[in-house]
């Protein structure tokens, strides 16, 4: 019992001792314990964050992650990506070998629908002489002559006109041409003069308003259905009305049906083409046009004028699917490849594409023809490479002149030449100035040295608040910022040189006396005096504070609030408007340039004096002596 009794005492002083020990502990070393602590936790969730971008990719949805991420890992992230990326073209790879080799084609004839609402239809065109005269028809009959009469009148429902003096006309179900006849004979019996030699009387006849007809639009059209027409309107014009033909659609067997049959069919591919005559139908009121499901097709690829997949029928051969394609190239061959499934290739020469039928599903590529051009290469100095066609007797003078070469500007000439043997291009002897007859082979290569001296232009660019902005070239390898200032008509009244800065690649930097020297491509820039100087890092303070020319550093501080306790007096840094950098401190008087940086640094850790909370170390030691207290009273 006196043993548990010590032993409880014993762990009851370890406590106590750990937890002196524990707030005996300075701030700098709790500080440094918490940043350890945060890094040690930082690279455990990023080392998370890759494992799991490693298993797969992070959801586009999410928002931006910053990370601190080792390298290693880094680099071990991309190498999983690209052996995914490689799988993924590998397996790319073996699906191109399996599908067809043709590109994608479209079908043809179907975009001649596509320009439906800029098509202005005529409500009452010029009629036919076919055309049957019904109910709602206007007729128009002028007399002139000996007799005079004018009549205007509408065929009632069972197609007759009262006509005055002539009586009750019957045209319901004639066409015009007969009409025309008939009204003749009956006017004749009321007019003599008509029919005396020469006549004394004269008739005319015509159609005036017609009557609308109504079509029915069925099958594969984009907008199917019922349509009140012009009987004069064509099938195409009304299927253009219907929206046009779906892809799904037959462009050449578009059927008519007439009281419960169908009366005839028509092909648009002559109407679309321009090959061939297109069939005109005259559509009666409730006419029914049918659009088919498509037929058979052929792709045609290659060198045609246009590639494309092409309805066919049973009468089309190799000759008439070319003709739809709009012929073969200039560049095309003499011979097509039809390609044709669970069969091998076959090769037709042009003189069998009338003989030779196609089937459905058949590809047909006109292959191109490969054309050689040759030509000789001639290199100048500083010049780009140039390639001419050789022609039989190519001079070297005719060259000179294609290349604008003065003769007597030039050193020398070298002159390689391929063997035609082993094809290997060696040095070939050639004399400019005693080879005026000298022949010139395909694939010869000449370079051509010049006297003249080539020196590329180095320039500058001035840009900002200078009289002259714009690119200057350099005149020498000296050329100082001043120079420069000074050909681009010098600095403008809103800028001086303490504002102008140098641009070199991802470097700016500036000059106190203009003295720097350029280099090529180097970009200057003039910035306006800004009438602010700007204080920042730890101060109370900080901010841009308004210049003035007599107040010194010192001022600048002491406007900002001066110095916070992090702040190092040891390390106050003064940074001009070009860019060149000093150290200074509180007590400085130097004098500060307008828009010039003045940044104090944060102490270091161990020069931090954070004192710790005195009173809540007596109150946990208060505490735990309490806990003591109680504990060993309740062993007791």
């Amino acid at each position: 019992m006196i043993l548990n009794k010590y032993i409880r005492i014993t762990r009851i002083l370890f406590i106590f001792i750990f937890g002196s020990v524990l707030f005996a502990q300075s701030a700098e070393e709790l500080k440094r314990f918490m940043n350890t602590y945060d890094k040690l936790k930082a690279d455990q969730q990023a080392n998370e964050v890759v494992k799991k971008g490693l298993e797969s990719e992070k959801d586009s949805d999410d928002g931006p992650v910053r990370l601190l991420i080792d390298p290693g890992d880094m680099a071990k992230y991309y190498r999983e990506k690209m052996k995914v990326i490689q799988k993924d073209l590998n397996q790319l790879n073996r699906l191109l070998l399996s599908t067809d080799s043709i590109p994608p084609l479209q079908h043809f004839g179907y975009n001649f629908f596509s320009l439906r609402d800029s098509i202005q239809f005529i409500d009452n065109a010029n009629v036919s002489a076919n055309y049957v005269l019904g109910y709602g028809d206007e007729i128009i009959i002028s007399v002139w002559g000996q007799a005079e009469q004018h009549e205007r009148a509408m065929l009632e429902r069972d197609g007759t006109v009262f006509i005055k003096n002539v009586g009750l006309l019957y045209l319901g179900g004639k066409t015009a041409s007969e009409a025309k006849i008939y009204i003749n004979k009956r006017f004749g019996k009321v007019y003599a003069s008509l029919n005396s030699e020469p006549p004394l009387t004269y008739l005319e006849f015509s159609i005036g308003k017609v009557k609308n007809i109504n079509i029915t639009v069925a099958g594969h059209v984009q907008f199917p259905g019922n349509y009140v027409v012009n009987p004069s309107m064509s099938i195409p014009n009304i299927l253009v009305l219907a929206g046009g033909v779906t892809e799904t659609g037959s462009l050449r067997n578009i059927m008519v049906q007439r009281e419960g049959s169908v009366i005839d069919s028509m092909d648009l591919y002559p109407l679309i083409t321009g090959n061939g005559l297109s069939k005109s139908l005259q559509m009666l009121d409730n006419d029914v046009i049918v659009v088919p499901p498509r037929g058979e097709t052929v792709a045609v690829t290659g060198a045609v004028l246009i590639p494309a997949y092409f309805e066919t029928t049973n009468k089309n051969n190799i000759n008439s699917v070319l003709q739809y394609a709009g012929g073969i190239n200039r560049n095309g061959s003499n011979q097509v490849i039809i390609a044709r499934f669970g069969t091998p290739n076959i090769y037709v020469s042009k003189n069998q594409f009338d003989s030779t039928p196609v089937m459905n599903g058949d590809s047909l590529i006109f292959p191109k023809r490969s054309m050689q051009i040759k030509s000789i290469s001639i290199s100048v100095n500083n010049r780009p490479l140039k390639k001419i066609p050789w022609i039989e007797g190519l001079s070297f003078d005719t060259i000179l002149k294609i290349v604008h070469v003065d003769r007597n500007n030039i050193k020398d000439v070298e002159l390689v030449r391929r063997s035609h043997t082993d094809g290997i291009q060696s040095p070939h002897q050639f004399t400019f100035s005693e080879n005026d007859n000298f022949i010139f082979l395909p694939s010869d290569y000449l370079s051509v040295h010049l006297y003249e001296k080539f020196t590329p232009i180095k320039m500058v660019v001035v840009k900002g608040d200078v009289n002259s902005p714009g690119v200057y070239p350099l005149i020498n390898n000296r050329e100082t910022l001043n120079s420069i200032l000074s050909r681009s008509g010098g600095l403008q009244t809103s800028s001086d040189i303490n504002n102008v800065i140098v641009k070199r690649d991802t470097l700016m930097f500036g000059s106190k006396t203009g003295d720097l020297v350029l280099t090529p491509g180097d970009t200057v820039i003039a910035k306006p005096i800004v009438g602010t100087v700007k204080v920042e890092g730890e101060v109370h303070n900080p901010g841009n504070m308004a210049w003035s020319a007599n107040i010194s550093a010192k001022d600048y501080l002491s406007f900002a609030g001066g110095l916070t306790t992090h702040g190092d007096k040891k390390h106050i840094i003064y940074i001009t408007p070009y860019g060149e950098a000093s150290r200074i401190n509180t007590r400085s008087n130097v004098s500060i340039l307008p828009g010039s940086i003045i940044r104090v640094s944060e102490k270091p850790l161990s020069e931090q004096s954070v004192k710790p909370d005195r009173f809540q170390q007596i109150s946990s030691l208060v505490t735990t002596l309490v806990s003591i207290a109680i504990l060993a009273n309740t062993a007791k």
